[in-house]
C-alpha cells in the first residue's frame, strides 16, 4: 500500500493544472476548392497526384486533412482546416495548395466532384471534373 502513496503523492506533484485563462475555441471547418489540377485522363492501375488549391480565409485556419468519399465512380473532396480562434484571428483569404493520391481502379468515366461552398439557398456546389480511366 506504501507504493501506491508513494506514486499517488509522485503524480500529483508533476501534475499540471488544465485550466487555461485563455479562451481557446478550436474546431474543423470545410474550406472552398478554388481550382484543381489533374491529368485528362487515367490509365487503369496507375496511381495520380491530383493538386487543390483552396481558400484559407484567416491566419487562424491549419490545413487539417482532405476529406474524400468515393461513391462507385464519383468522388467528393473536400478541404478540412482547423480553425484555432483565439480571438486574434486575422482575414488572409490566402490561397493555399494541397495534393492527394488517385489510385484507378476501374475503367470507364470516373466523375470527381470537388466542394466550392454553398449558394445563397444553402445548396452545395461542386466543381465538376469528369475523366476516363483507359
Amino acid at each position: 500500500m506504501k507504493p501506491f502513496f508513494i506514486c499517488l503523492i509522485a503524480l500529483m506533484s508533476f501534475s499540471c493544472s488544465i485550466d487555461n485563462e485563455e479562451n481557446i475555441n478550436s474546431y474543423i471547418e470545410v474550406l472552398p476548392i478554388v481550382s484543381v489540377s489533374m491529368p485528362e485522363y487515367f490509365e487503369h492501375g496507375e496511381t495520380y497526384q491530383i493538386d487543390i488549391t483552396y481558400l484559407a480565409p484567416t491566419n487562424c485556419h491549419y490545413f487539417n486533412d482532405i476529406y474524400y468519399d468515393l461513391e462507385g465512380n464519383t468522388s467528393h473532396v473536400a478541404i478540412l482546416n482547423t480553425v484555432v480562434d483565439n480571438g486574434n484571428c486575422e482575414t488572409t483569404n490566402l490561397e493555399d495548395q494541397t495534393s492527394f493520391n488517385f489510385e484507378a481502379n476501374t475503367t470507364g468515366l470516373h466523375i470527381f466532384k470537388f466542394w466550392q461552398g454553398e449558394d445563397e439557398n444553402g445548396q452545395d456546389m461542386y466543381l465538376l471534373m469528369e475523366v476516363t480511366v483507359e
